[in-house]
């Protein structure tokens, strides 16, 4: 089969970041195979091998090597240079310095997320729902429940796992959208919006799009599913302007999917 070749060229050129081959989620390997019986087209296979290098899966630039940490660096030091990574998109290297924190101290919440978010990137999503959970549990304990690992695991079961308990994540964070910052708080209504959409439930998807747009007019995810659910409705001439201005704004097909929550900051409001 075609997909075959391609994959075997990629491998062979040393494409695929190192150890991530095994990581490669389901989704992309059935589509792989559904390209190579001639099921979809070469346009959905490469936003699929898109999907890959915006995630660091596969690594089309050998400049970005692995980073490793030093062990005269403080707990602070590890997890800053991890974020920078994950940011990066560097996830292999992001993730040795999250292990090294966490080694410092288990209960770490910022490394428990961030680790978690390097995990659902390369698809273990079971266990980057393990980690957000973790996270959820000990930042309770703590006194402050950490709404970022409440949405992030949202936005892995929402994507890979059980939509039902998703909306159950997402509405526990906007049930306190007073204690979140903005960027926490967009990600859960536009992830509850994507749910509901997916779920059929077309007009409440809507009300989620538009209080994002609210804040953010430009915002891509919250554009490309209101018009997406306005398309479901069949109010193609309320949907035809948002795409173009989706279009305008970005010509990444994927730029709209769902974005995880980095923690950016060591005392970061949640």
């Amino acid at each position: 089969m075609r997909v075959v070749y391609i994959l075997a060229i990629i491998m062979a050129l040393g494409l695929f970041a190192q150890n991530s081959y095994a990581a490669v989620p389901d989704w992309i390997k059935n589509t792989a195979k559904w390209y190579g019986e001639g099921k979809i087209t070469e346009a959905d296979f490469l936003n699929a091998i898109k999907y890959l290098i915006n995630n660091g899966i596969l690594n089309l630039d050998q400049s970005n090597e692995i980073k490793h940490p030093e062990p005269s660096d403080t707990k602070q030091e590890l997890i800053e240079q991890g974020v920078e990574d994950l940011l990066n998109k560097n996830n292999l290297s992001a993730l040795e310095f999250f292990n090294a924190a966490l080694e410092k101290d288990p209960k770490d919440v910022q490394a428990m997320i961030n680790k978690g978010i390097v995990l659902a990137r390369q698809g273990n999503f079971n266990n980057a729902k393990q980690l957000f959970d973790k996270a959820i549990e000990l930042s309770e304990l703590n006194g402050v429940v950490d709404f970022r690992a409440v949405v992030n695991a949202g936005i892995v079961m929402s994507i890979y796992g059980d939509p039902n308990q998703a909306l159950a994540y997402f509405d526990r964070a906007l049930a306190n959208e007073n204690k979140l910052r903005q960027e926490t708080l967009t990600a859960a209504l536009i992830n509850k919006g994507v749910t509901l959409l997916e779920r059929g439930e077309y007009e409440e998807s809507i009300i989620y799009f538009d209080r994002v747009l609210e804040m953010e007019p430009d915002r891509i995810g919250a554009l490309v599913n209101k018009a997406n659910a306005l398309q479901e409705l069949r109010r193609d001439s309320e949907a035809h302007p948002l795409f173009i201005k989706a279009h305008q704004l970005s010509d990444d097909p994927l730029s709209w999917k769902p974005k995880f929550v980095i923690v950016k900051a060591i005392a970061a409001l949640k």
